[in-house]
This record gives structure tokens, sequence and C-alpha cells, in this order.
């Protein structure tokens, strides 16, 4: 049976990977998981998955910005740079803001990802978005 594509999941937190995973498998999604960046960077090259969903802040505040920077700019990735990234985050609920990507202040000269999600997410939102940027 022929999946609507492949999707890798770069995220510390079980809860939310288990979760944003069945909701994947649920929708004919083939899913793959990393633990942070350096593992993610790895699944990246074994998998070549059609769509990442990246956690922002992993072990570090910085981790997601780092591996969305090594996959748009390293050469070792060049095959893979125009995979979608969609970056999620709980800093909203954490804090009451959240990161802005529209206007490119947060991210300075940084690479920016295709889209941007809060966490929690919602079941229809993602499945919405995954399969618009797959179909892209």
């Amino acid at each position: 049976m022929a999946t609507k594509g492949r999707i890798l999941i770069v995220d510390d937190d079980p809860d939310f990977v288990k979760t944003t995973k069945m909701i994947l498998l649920a929708d004919g999604y083939e899913v793959v998981v990393a633990e942070d960046a350096r593992q993610g960077l790895e699944k990246i090259k074994e998998s070549q998955p059609h769509l990442i969903l990246l956690d922002i802040m992993m072990e570090s505040i910085f981790e997601g910005f780092s591996f969305l920077s090594a996959l748009r700019v390293a050469p070792e990735f060049e095959e893979f740079n125009s995979i979608p990234v969609v970056m999620v985050s709980s800093v909203k609920t954490d804090t009451g803001s959240r990161f802005s990507f529209a206007d490119g202040e947060d991210m300075g000269d940084s690479p920016q990802p295709d889209e941007y999600m809060d966490k929690p997410l919602k079941a229809r939102q993602l499945l919405e978005k995954v399969a618009a940027l797959i179909r892209k």
C-alpha cells in the first residue's frame, strides 16, 4: 500500500511525538522519528523524508534553528535542502508570545521554515499544512 509521503518528526517530547505520529499514520503517512537535531540530520540521509516537523527548542533553545541552518546551507545536505520544514514550538503556551517568522525579525539572516505551528497542534490543521506542502 502506497503512503501519502514520509514525514520526519524531530522532537524530544515523547508525548508530542506519539500523538503526532498517530495522527499522521492514521492519515496514510509513513513516519520517521528523531529525538534531537543530530539524529534528525542522520535520518534525513537514511529516510529521505518528504517533509520535516521540527521542534524549535530541544536540548538547547537554538537546536531547531541549528538543524534548519544545516539542512538549508551545509554542502552535505544540498540534495535535501528543499525538503519543506514545519517548525513547531510550545513557546506560546509556555510564555504567551510566539516566534514571528513572517517579517524575519526573530530569524535575522538565518534560513526560514516553510511553516510555523504552535503546540499543541490541531490534527486537521496539521494534516492540511502537511498535504499542501508535500503537493508543492
